[in-house]
């Protein structure tokens, strides 16, 4: 399991999910654009958000954009949310699953700094 974490902007809804079946089917330039961008990424919780057993994950996203999003109108660089990979972790899981993507990994952005 490669845990993440997402919380919105406001911290009112923060919760930890199994990121894994994004890492399993994820392109490679998305895998390493995620480490190069320090394991953050909220498109990882967009991609899994309508799966089975990711109910709370679109829970949080739908307040997200429609409490936050408004909000945000001012300042578009304002993120509404925000998901964090557990970078060791995702380093493993490749390594063990992927490793034609984990050797492309730049050894300086494998771990988050």
């Amino acid at each position: 399991m490669i845990h993440a974490t997402c919380h919105t902007a406001d911290n009112v809804v923060c919760l930890e999910f199994d990121a894994t079946p994004w890492f399993s089917e994820a392109e490679p330039p998305s895998i390493i654009g995620l480490a190069q961008h320090g394991w953050s990424s909220a498109a990882i919780a967009e991609s899994l958000e309508h799966r089975r057993g990711y109910e709370r994950l679109h829970e949080l996203i739908q307040y997200a954009a429609q409490r936050l999003q408004p909000e945000s109108l001012e300042d578009v660089t304002w993120d509404t949310f925000a998901c964090v990979v557990d970078g060791p972790e995702a380093m493993a899981w490749l390594a063990t699953n992927r490793p034609d993507i984990a050797a492309r990994i730049p050894a300086e952005v494998r771990q988050p700094a």
